[in-house]
């Protein structure tokens, strides 16, 4: 699987350099000609990041679940780890809340919220500070264990 990986990575590696030289000398002509540089080349580059992007992050996604459903073991522990995810997240949310929000302030500043959406904001915060909590027991925990 690493070979395919080194493989398939030296590949994108000479596609991206081509694409540069081809965007390089293409913007430099049109700066030559135009005396400023084109807009189609800098929505060619913002397009071929954004599909390199979603073509990574596919590829990360595959090679990780295949790594994952090859050993038992590690599946067992992605599966504990996502449903104790999913219990912050759930405990969050519950104890989310709306209450004290100035809707009419943010009505006056032409922002449409509802009591869901900050209801969720508040759950995104509870579940940022429980996992930071919980990151930073691991840190003491794992320091006291390593002695």
């Amino acid at each position: 699987m690493y070979k395919i990986a080194k493989i398939v990575a030296i590949i994108l590696g000479v596609i991206g350099l081509v694409l540069w030289v081809i965007i390089a000398r293409a913007d430099s002509d049109v700066v030559a000609q135009t005396g400023s540089s084109s807009n189609n080349v800098v929505g060619m580059m913002i397009s071929l990041g954004y599909w390199a992007t979603i073509i990574v992050a596919i590829v990360t996604l595959l090679f990780s679940l295949a790594g994952i459903a090859s050993e038992p073991q590690k599946l067992k522990k992605a599966l504990i780890s996502v449903g104790v995810f999913a219990a912050v997240v759930l405990v969050s949310y519950l104890i989310g809340t709306s209450e004290g929000f100035d809707f009419d302030k943010m009505a006056d500043k032409g922002i449409a919220v509802t009591a869901s959406t900050v209801k969720w904001v508040d759950a995104g915060l509870w579940s940022f500070y429980i996992l930071a909590f919980m990151a930073v027991v691991a840190m003491i925990v794992g320091g006291f264990k390593k002695q």
